[in-house]
This record gives structure tokens, C-alpha cells and sequence, in this order.
């Protein structure tokens, strides 16, 4: 109980400092450039996520019905708009959000959600006895898109790209080992209506042919 008091303390603070960044917000709107209204946005943003994480501990340790706890978990799942599907040896992932830097100081937001999401897409299958596919040797691919109507600036080079994380979420239910002797990861960049994540997991040899029948126009990026 001592550690949710502590979790609750946290919580409370961070709801008066985002507080404290919206009238500051409006204030800077009134009164100043963008250049500062970027920078208090970023603080709340970064707010947003430190309460998200702390709320969902807060949820574990509070709510003892699992019953519950799972009915949280599904919504969880649906709020990220989240979705799994496997055919022809292909495990299709995509979420509604860029996969985070490799730098990042937070990245719980996106890698929890996902977690659950996997891990529930798996009991369904075991529950309707549905093959759950399972990869020796498998490429990853990685299709990033971008919200064509913001600055190019914000396309990152692939070696930015914390992809580790996402390997390791997908290595605990699909693969034998996310390491580069079982692994091959493919990244492409493109422009969309709206940011989204796109992944495709697949036995290497399928990896060639998925190319080809997925070739298509893809609108040129200048950086």
C-alpha cells in the first residue's frame, strides 16, 4: 500500500503540473511565438505519458478481480486501435502511432499496449484452437508512416528507430530468438493520411516474394 500511496502522490503532482502547463499554455498562445508554445507542448506531452504509465501501476495493484483487470486490458488494446492478423505465413501488426526513437527516455506508452495486444490476440487463437504461428528464421519488416501534411523533418533516418523493443515484444510470443543469426529486420518510410506503424513477420523465405506482390507508388521524400 505504501508503494500505490507513493504512486498516488506522483500522480497527484504531475496532474497539478500539467495544470500548471495548460493555463501557461493559454497564457503563451495570447502573448508569445510558437517557439514557446512547442516547448510547453512537449511538457505535456511528456506529462501525458508519466501519468498514463503511473495510472496503469496504479491499476495493477489496486484492482485484485482479474476478471476486471483483463476487461481493462481489452479496452486498453481498443483505445490504441491496435490490430493483429495472420495469413500465408504472414503476422500482420498495426497500431495507430510511430514507433518510438532509439533515444527516447519513455517508451512504455506504445510497448505495454502492444504486449497486451499480442498476448490476447494468442489466447483467442488458443481458445478457438487456431494456429499460433511460431518463427525459426524470420524477417520483420517495419513500414513507417507519416502524416504527409507535417514537416518532412520529422521522417527519421532508420538507425534512429528503437526497433529492439518491438523485437523483443514480438520475440516472447512468435520467435525462437530475436537475435541477428535468426532475425533479419527490412524498414521502408512512407507517406500517409495519418501516422501508423505497420509490421509483417514472416519465414525469411517468404520475405522476397512479399516484396514483389507489395511493390507499389510510393510518394518521394526529400530530406
Amino acid at each position: 500500500m505504501d508503494h500505490t500511496q507513493r504512486l498516488a502522490g506522483e500522480v497527484e503532482q504531475r496532474v497539478a503540473d500539467a495544470r500548471a502547463i495548460l493555463h501557461a499554455c493559454i497564457r503563451k498562445q495570447e502573448t508569445s511565438g510558437i517557439g514557446s508554445l512547442a516547448e510547453i507542448i512537449i511538457e505535456a506531452a511528456k506529462n501525458s505519458e508519466f501519468l498514463t504509465e503511473r495510472l496503469r501501476r496504479m491499476t495493477l495493484e489496486l484492482e485484485p478481480d482479474p476478471v476486471k483487470y483483463r476487461a481493462y486490458e481489452k479496452e486498453l488494446v481498443k483505445i490504441h486501435d491496435i490490430s493483429v492478423n495472420y495469413s500465408g505465413q504472414i503476422l500482420s501488426v498495426q497500431f495507430p502511432a510511430l514507433v518510438p526513437h532509439r533515444k527516447a527516455p519513455y517508451t512504455d506508452f506504445l510497448y505495454k499496449p502492444l504486449y497486451i495486444a499480442l498476448q490476447q490476440w494468442c489466447r483467442g487463437r488458443m481458445t478457438n484452437h487456431e494456429e499460433i504461428p511460431r518463427f525459426c528464421r524470420a524477417t520483420v519488416c517495419f513500414i513507417h508512416c507519416y502524416d504527409k501534411e507535417l514537416p518532412l523533418a520529422r521522417v527519421r533516418d532508420n538507425d534512429n528507430i528503437e526497433e529492439k523493443h518491438v523485437l523483443d515484444v514480438i520475440s516472447n510470443f512468435f520467435l525462437k530468438s530475436d537475435s541477428g543469426i535468426y532475425v533479419d529486420t527490412y524498414h521502408e518510410t512512407r507517406l500517409q493520411e495519418a501516422d501508423r506503424t505497420y509490421l509483417y513477420v514472416m519465414p525469411q523465405e517468404r520475405f522476397s516474394e512479399w516484396i514483389l506482390q507489395n511493390q507499389r507508388v510510393q510518394e518521394y521524400i526529400e530530406k
